[in-house]
């Protein structure tokens, strides 16, 4: 196969920038930071985040069903489904066997465990949730992701941290190349923005402090740099081989020619 036989024909969006791609794109165009100063992250040495503004998980799930997913999930179900519409094909259309979902997440649902240690300590283990692993493993972004679109080809979720997102995609690639799908869901979600993952990032010295001018707080290109802002939000693009794309008549937006991946020495 040509290094360019697979492309992108949806997108979805669901980011501190907005819902959906024209929002986003909107937001890129305006130059605007989406970082912002948040009550929650009080008395830790980083008040700063990105959250996705406006996202009501209960109107798009469901109030029982967002109920049991947590929040990396919620977000890229959202995403999923806009890929999907947006590449003109749906769970009626497809085979979902031979639909792939491969997702990047790093961190899970650390929120839900720090909830849930809070109620071990205070109430004791008989007040756990039996939600606690299903909303706290990382996997269940795939999972949920497949359920929900009737994808029941390969599900699978990459960890390389802040690479996740981009070698899910090229997993994805390699999933179509090699003809065990005919159409991949790929992307990634993340939402950790909790009090223990912000003071244990802030202790390594990676997030910006942004005391004077949380607008400026995110200039990773400027000389004065000094860290990163951490942020919630999921991406998930359609992929599908060129030939399946042009045969069904489906705008193309990319091609995805090629990825690395590496180990480094650190």
């Amino acid at each position: 196969m040509m290094a360019a036989d697979v492309v992108i024909t949806g997108l979805g969006l669901v980011t501190p920038a907005g819902i959906g791609v024209e929002e986003n794109w909107a937001r890129v165009l305006s130059g605007l930071s989406c970082a912002a100063r948040d009550d929650t992250l009080d008395g830790l040495p980083v008040d700063l985040c990105c959250r996705v503004p406006g996202f009501d998980a209960d109107a798009l799930l469901g109030g029982r069903t967002a109920w049991q997913l947590d929040r990396f999930v919620q977000l890229a179900v959202a995403a999923a489904r806009m890929a999907v519409q947006d590449a003109g094909c749906s769970s009626d259309t497809w085979d979902g066997t031979r639909v792939g979902v491969v997702l990047g997440n790093s961190l899970g649902g650390p929120g839900v465990l720090e909830e849930q240690h809070a109620v071990l300590c205070e109430a004791g283990s008989r007040r756990v949730s039996p939600l606690t692993i299903p909303k706290y493993l990382p996997n269940m972004v795939a999972g949920q992701v497949a359920i929900d679109c009737g994808a029941q080809g390969p599900s699978l979720v990459t960890a390389t941290a802040c690479a996740s997102g981009a070698t899910a995609v090229g997993l994805g690639r390699d999933l179509l190349r090699a003809g065990t799908c005919d159409i991949v869901l790929a992307g990634a979600s993340e939402s950790a923005l909790t009090p223990t993952t912000l003071a244990g990032l802030a202790k390594m010295g990676a997030l910006s402090r942004g005391k004077a001018d949380a607008e400026r707080a995110s200039r990773p290109f400027d000389a004065d740099r000094d860290g990163f802002v951490a942020a919630e939000g999921a991406a998930v693009l359609v992929l599908e081989r060129a030939a399946d794309a042009r045969a069904r008549g489906a705008s193309v937006r990319a091609a995805v020619s090629g990825y690395g991946a590496a180990t480094d020495a650190h």
